[in-house]
């Protein structure tokens, strides 16, 4: 039987059955196989289509749209797109309850592979000249700009050629449009369209119709399902306003105006707006506004207090600058700029009497210098001899320090720009005024001083190299403060770099006397850092290295001294690179010293002699898989006899294999690892238990997978599984074990952590062992600088943190806990919250912060830090579980103000006070206002100065909660 799409029946089918509706895939189908042409379709719809009820009308239309939603986007011809496009253009001219179906019908049209674009431009005339866009509901507006978008990126040419009447038809479009995803989508749209189509003699109106929503004013509404934030539109909507160097004029005038205003958002919105014009404007486009710009900005970035205005107007008086100096060669006008603001910047320098007033307006000059290479000559010229008037001039210590960390801010910045030659003549006197300042022979001076010499080093003059080198000797001999031993060390190693032969003779052969370097015992480890500081630089490395394995090998008692200078400079990075360590090693035998001397002293030394573990360790570290095998071959045998005479000797073994590369393998890791677990769990030692723990981890956390990953696993299972575990003292010693078993794991990414994690996880519900079980959880949880780090060549995966908190979450289930085991478990949990990524825990919420709250109750600061600081990142998201909690959490919170145990922790709940009141509706707080005014008040006299100013920053907060002109929801 012929079906009723087949016959002119479908009209009176469409208008009175709604089951047909549902026969629209069968159509599709007869379309698709040619038993059914569109155009005979349209004809069956003929009497729907042209019914005198609108409904009707509406009706077939719908049906219609249905079904070309349905058919497959390249199946229609261009013909039969033809025939569907002028279908749907009359249509346009019908009655208002029919133009949203031919509006979503056409948007099926466009997306059709045959269509051409060509047919658009019938579609806009009528459009444009039929529809008042404004009148239609949102999702048609939406509709029509979709459609406007879509033919734009399929032909910008020949949208073009639609000239002025389209132009204005979509100005008139979008003219009062209200509806915040439309204006996102509008904004994120037309600097595209604005850089495609020319405006013509439209330009000032279509900077009109988008400038009146600047600046963004505007709150979603809290029923919104799916809410626009006032950012998002106002990031979307500034660049649309300097889409085009057109819009210039307009733009700037506006922006100026705003920037003028009283209101915080104009202001902060129309410094992006400035810094984002830079990239279309005209340079010559700001000339006429420079000076209103300049006094705007200047204003702004005087502010005392907010700093995401100062923020925003350094980047948009970076943005200028850059923009202006591109025709620093053919206008007046940049330089007359530059030179603007410095006669500001330097009024205000000069009469500056507070360091924060200094530091301000060097800023503003380090800001414009770095913008460009013009604008920096221009200001460092002026300004290096400017400061070192200014250094005369003013007699204050902290400006005088000031000063000095400003010149060194404008010898980088020349640097950077390769000025330093065009300002030779003024960088030439910076090192003078270093030593001036260094001269003073008071730390403060002497260490800008320093740290200023080594950022202009190269300009350091060979006549004032000795005079430097007197002083710093002298402090390295004398001074006890470790900061100014820790520059005055990094000064003559910059100048070394520069003079490497003067400070050879003066200081390595004379000062330290290297060829008699215990001799002299006075101030010896002082030297020694110095020397094994210089050490890295070639022209020093032979010398003082050899002297140095002299004093190791000859087993003096002041090799540990040695040990430690040179352990201390070759884990130094920034000193000694990989390649450098391996020549050192590769030329001196550095391994074989140092072990020699541990294996001397490690019977009877009465200091630890963790330095020459740790260099021995670095040493390796740094080392190529060849060279890490010969130095294992050549000394594993011995250590392994010497382990089994004495445990002690295992630490050797352990520094020797802790750093090797992944790819290393020998015959004797299956004895080291069994050996390591006996002593893991057997030894007296903590140090050699502690140490047998490393070396357990990284065996398994670098062994590759496959077969010798699996041997290592299964040696470690089957040991670990004939423990008796009854053994009290066996207990905590197998529970720290599953702690690195379990990091070494999870840091791998292999799976089989989750069977150790859920081992401590038992521990940690049995009040006999819960502590060693949350022990535990800190040490998966916590980075050790010797252990599992990619220094030491291990695998790190990122999101080892992640997988600890999902599958913790998991095992915490419906747990049942006794009260003595509750704390362990609490504590367990912030070890690992501590370290989890915070937009994990936004999806967890539910489950953190009752944790969290009762976390407060305990009376262990490292708990209560990490509870509280979970609790204030819950309030600044102003998360609703808080709000319903505030009963619950302010009187801890109150109570932990008191803290005598630590200040970090009185300070840390003050803030969550103060947070809690910036964050959340005045009608939740009002009820504990007063309650909590009264309970601060003893915080204000707290003996700690810190706790005090925090103490009056929540008051204050808590005081204003309520007050009239609070600028927050009721």
């Amino acid at each position: 039987m012929e079906q009723v799409w087949f016959k002119s029946d479908l009209a009176e089918e469409i208008i009175k059955n709604n089951d047909i509706f549902d026969q629209t895939k069968s159509i599709v189908t007869d379309i698709l196989s040619g038993r059914l042409q569109v155009t005979t379709l349209v004809e069956n719809m003929g009497g729907v289509l042209t019914n005198k009820e609108i409904d009707n009308r509406e009706r077939g239309m719908r049906f219609f749209t249905k079904i070309l939603s349905e058919i497959p986007k390249d199946f229609l011809t261009e013909m039969q797109i033809k025939f569907v496009s002028k279908f749907y253009i009359d249509r346009l001219k019908d009655n208002h309850k029919v133009i949203p179906t031919v509006l979503e019908g056409y948007l099926y049209i466009v997306d059709m592979t045959n269509y051409n674009v060509q047919f658009s431009g019938e579609y806009f005339t009528v459009l444009f000249r039929e529809v008042a866009c404004q009148s239609q509901v949102r999702q048609d507006r939406y509709n029509i700009y979709l459609t406007i978008l879509k033919l734009l990126e399929r032909d910008a040419e020949y949208m073009k050629t639609l000239g002025p009447d389209f132009v204005y038809g979509v100005i008139s479009a979008m003219d009062g449009e209200r509806d915040p995803r439309n204006l996102l989508f509008l904004f994120n749209f037309l600097p595209n369209f604005l850089e495609k189509i020319p405006l013509g003699h439209l330009v000032e109106e279509m900077f009109e119709v988008i400038s009146c929503y600047y600046p963004i004013d505007f709150h979603p509404s809290p029923n919104d399902p799916a809410p626009v934030a006032r950012d998002d539109l106002a990031n979307a909507l500034s660049p649309c306003l300097c889409a085009i160097p057109e819009f210039a004029e307009h733009c700037l005038l506006l922006l100026i105006e705003k920037l003028d205003s009283s209101l915080r958002v104009a202001k902060i919105d129309s410094l992006v707006l400035l810094t984002k014009s830079c990239n279309t404007f005209k340079a010559e486009s700001y000339v006429p506004f420079l000076k209103a710009l300049w006094s705007s900005l200047n204003r702004e970035i005087s502010h005392k207090s907010d700093e995401v205005l100062k923020l925003a107007a350094h980047e948009s008086l970076s943005a200028l600058v850059a923009k202006l100096s591109t025709i620093a060669n053919t206008d007046q006008s940049f330089e007359n700029f530059i030179k603007g603001i410095l006669i500001s910047l330097q009024t205000a320098i000069a009469e500056s009497t507070t360091v924060a007033q200094f530091v301000q307006a060097t800023k503003v000059l380090l800001t414009a210098a770095n913008a460009s290479k013009e604008s920096c000559e221009i200001i460092t010229k002026a300004m290096i001899p400017a400061i070192l008037a200014f250094y005369e001039f003013k007699t204050a210590p902290k400006l005088q320090i000031a000063s000095l960390e400003f010149l060194g801010d404008m010898y980088e910045l020349a640097q950077h720009w390769d000025l330093l030659e065009q300002i030779e003549k003024q960088v030439n006197e910076i090192p003078q005024l270093c030593l001036t300042a260094v001269n003073e022979r008071t730390k403060e001076y002497q260490v800008v001083g320093f740290r200023t010499l080594i950022r202009v080093k190269n300009a350091l003059k060979i006549d004032l190299v000795v005079p430097f080198v007197e002083i710093l000797t002298y402090n390295i001999q004398h001074s006890e403060d470790d900061e100014l031993l820790g520059i005055s060390v990094e000064t003559v190693h910059a100048i070394a770099r520069k003079y490497p032969e003067l400070v050879m003779e003066f200081v390595v052969k004379g000062k330290c006397d290297v060829q008699n370097l215990i001799q002299d015992k006075i101030a010896l480890q002082k030297r020694l850092n110095l020397l094994s500081s210089l050490a890295s630089i070639d022209d020093f490395t032979k010398i003082i290295i050899e002297e140095m394995l002299k004093v190791i090998t000859s087993s003096n008692e002041e090799a540990s001294k040695v040990i430690k200078a040179l352990s201390s400079s070759l884990s130094n990075s920034s000193l000694y690179s990989n390649d450098k360590v391996a020549q050192i090693e590769s030329d001196h035998g550095l391994i074989d010293s140092v072990l020699t001397w541990l294996d001397s002293e490690i019977l009877t030394a009465k200091e630890p002699l963790e330095h020459g573990y740790s260099l021995i360790s670095n040493t390796i570290s740094s080392l190529p898989t060849e060279k890490q095998l010969n130095i294992l071959s050549k000394h594993t045998t011995k250590l392994l006899e010497k382990c089994s005479v004495n445990e002690i000797h295992f630490q050797m073994l352990e520094c020797l294999y802790r750093s090797i590369r992944q790819n290393v393998y020998n015959e004797h890791f299956e004895e080291i690892l069994s050996l390591a677990l006996k002593l893991a769990l057997n030894s007296d030692k903590e140090l050699v238990r502690l140490k047998s723990c490393y070396l357990i981890a990284h065996f398994l956390n670098k062994a590759e997978n496959g077969q010798k990953f699996e041997l290592m696993y299964e040696l470690l299972k089957n040991y670990l599984s004939s423990c008796n575990r009854d053994d009290l003292n066996i207990c905590p010693k197998l529970i720290f074990l599953y702690g690195w078993i379990t990091k070494a794991l999870v840091m791998r990414g292999s799976y089989l952590f989750q069977f150790w994690l859920k081992k401590i996880f038992i521990s940690i519900s049995n009040p006999e062992c819960s502590l060693q079980g949350s022990d535990a959880i800190k040490i998966i949880m916590t980075d050790f600088p010797d252990c599992l780090n990619t220094k030491h060549h291990c695998r790190t995966s990122l999101l080892y943190r992640q997988r600890m908190f999902q599958n913790f979450t998991k095992m915490s289930e419906n747990v049942v806990l006794t009260p003595e085991a509750k704390e362990a478990y609490v504590l367990s949990w912030a070890y690992i919250l501590e370290k989890t990524p915070k937009t994990i825990l936004n999806n967890e919420v539910n489950k953190i912060v009752p944790l969290a709250i009762d976390g407060l109750e305990y009376d262990n600061k490292d708990l209560i830090l990490v509870m509280i600081d979970i609790l204030i990142h819950f309030v600044q998201a102003k998360n609703i579980s808080i709000a319903q909690s505030l009963q619950t959490i302010l009187p801890r919170i109150i109570n932990l103000t008191t803290y005598v145990k630590s200040m970090d922790v009185r300070i840390k709940s003050l803030q969550c006070l103060y947070e809690i009141a910036n964050s959340y509706d005045t009608r939740l707080l009002l009820p504990y206002k007063q309650d909590i005014l009264i309970d601060l008040a003893p915080s204000l006299d707290d003996k700690k100065r810190l706790v005090r100013n925090m103490a009056v920053k929540a008051r204050t907060r808590w005081f204003l909660v309520g007050s009239p002109g609070e600028n927050k929801e009721a």
